[in-house]
C-alpha cells in the first residue's frame, strides 16, 4: 500500500510535533531556523506539497476568492466571471463559484454556509435589496466587495459598478431620437438594484422629453429568455396597439423577445426596434446583430479582482464606490420610426 504523505507523516519523519509543520507551512517565526530547515528537507525528500484545505486549516483562511452570482445560465456571468477569474489567477488566488438561490430564505442559508468556510475574499454580484441580506453580511468575516451592484445597505463594502441609470437613460433616448413614441420596457426582477437603475434611467429619457409612460407597455421578468417570450407574446403579438420599439434591461430577455417577433412574422426593425443591455459575446454575431448597452467587462473584472487583493493584503483605506460610463452598440436591432 502507498504511504500517505500528510503533515502528521512529515512531522514523524522530522521528528516534530503536528503544531511545528504546519507552522513551518505557515511561515511562522516561531519557529526555529534549524528546525525549518529539517522540516523542509523532509518536504522536498517526500515531494510533499500541501494542499490548499491543509493550508487554510492551518492559517484559518483558504487562499480562494468565492465569487458568487445571481444565475449562471446568464451569458453576461460566464463573461465577467472568466474575466475575474483569469485576473485573480495571474495573482496567485483561486476562485470558487457560486450560484445564489432565487428563494430569499434559502439562499441566506446557503450564504451563510459559504461564509464559514474561511474564504480569503467574497465578490457578490447577488442583486438582492433586501435586510436579511444585510444582517448576512454583516457576519462575513472577510474582505467583500460589490461587482455590479449598489445596495445602499451596504455602503461600507466596496463596489465596481457600470451606470445602469445612465444606460437606461442613452437606450431609451436613442428610440426616441429616432421617432420612437410608443416605447415598451421589459425591465428585471423588482428585488435587483441594477434593474431598477435601468428602468429609473428609462422613466428619465421620457420625462425629458415630455413624454408620457404608457404603463401597458412595461413589465418585468427574470432576464430569460422566457420573460422575453412572453412579453413579446402579451404587449407585442397579441395586442391591438403594440409599441413600435422596446428597451429590454438584459440581452437573454431581448433575445427571447427577438425569437416570438420572428416566429409571428413581425420584422425587426422595420416593425419593431429593440435595444438590449449588456451586449453580450452572441449580440455582437451577425446573425443576432443587437443593438445594446455595452458593459465595460475587462475594466470591472480587472479593478473587482484587484480590489479584493487589496482588501485580503490589508489595504484598510474608506470603502471606495467606482461607476464606470456605458456605452450604446448601435446595431441592426433599430431604425427610424416607420
Amino acid at each position: 500500500m502507498d504511504k500517505k504523505v500528510d503533515i502528521e507523516y512529515i512531522a514523524k519523519i522530522a521528528g516534530v510535533s503536528r503544531s511545528t509543520v504546519s507552522r513551518v507551512l505557515t511561515h511562522s517565526s516561531k519557529v526555529k531556523e534549524e528546525t525549518r530547515l529539517k522540516v523542509e528537507a523532509v518536504m522536498e525528500q517526500e515531494n510533499y506539497r500541501p494542499s490548499i484545505v491543509a493550508r487554510g486549516l492551518a492559517t484559518g483562511k483558504l487562499n480562494i476568492i468565492a465569487l458568487i452570482v445571481s444565475d449562471i445560465r446568464n451569458p453576461f456571468y460566464s463573461e465577467l466571471v472568466w474575466i475575474i477569474n483569469t485576473n485573480l489567477r495571474e495573482n496567485g488566488y483561486l476562485m470558487t463559484l457560486y450560484n445564489s438561490s432565487q428563494i430569499a430564505g434559502e439562499n441566506d442559508q446557503h450564504l451563510q454556509q459559504l461564509f464559514d468556510y474561511g474564504f480569503s475574499g467574497i465578490i457578490i454580484a447577488d442583486a438582492r435589496n433586501e435586510l436579511s441580506f444585510s444582517n448576512l453580511l454583516k457576519k462575513a468575516n472577510c474582505p467583500i466587495v460589490l461587482v455590479n451592484r449598489e445596495l445602499d445597505f451596504v455602503s461600507q463594502y466596496d463596489s465596481i459598478s457600470v451606470d445602469n441609470v445612465q444606460g437606461g437613460y442613452i437606450a431609451t433616448n436613442y428610440l426616441i431620437e429616432l421617432g420612437h413614441r410608443k416605447i415598451g420596457m421589459l425591465h428585471g426582477p423588482s428585488i435587483s438594484t441594477t434593474s431598477q437603475g435601468r428602468f429609473e434611467g428609462y422613466q428619465m429619457a421620457f420625462k425629458e422629453h415630455g413624454l408620457k409612460l404608457d404603463s401597458s407597455y412595461i413589465s418585468s421578468g427574470n432576464l430569460n429568455m422566457e420573460s422575453g417570450k412572453k412579453y413579446a407574446k402579451e404587449v407585442i403579438v397579441h395586442s391591438d396597439s403594440p409599441p413600435s420599439a422596446v428597451f429590454v434591461g438584459g440581452d437573454l430577455m431581448s433575445y427571447g423577445v427577438l425569437d416570438e417577433c420572428i416566429r409571428n412574422h413581425i420584422r425587426i426593425p422595420q416593425d419593431l426596434s429593440i435595444i438590449g443591455f449588456d451586449d453580450i459575446p452572441f449580440s455582437q454575431t451577425s446573425f443576432i446583430n443587437l443593438t445594446s448597452v455595452q458593459h465595460p467587462y475587462a475594466t470591472i473584472g480587472k479593478l473587482v479582482a484587484t480590489r479584493i487583493i487589496e482588501r485580503i493584503e490589508g489595504n484598510d483605506e474608506p470603502a471606495s464606490k467606482i461607476v464606470l460610463a456605458p456605452t450604446l452598440e448601435i446595431r441592426g436591432t433599430t431604425a427610424k420610426v416607420s
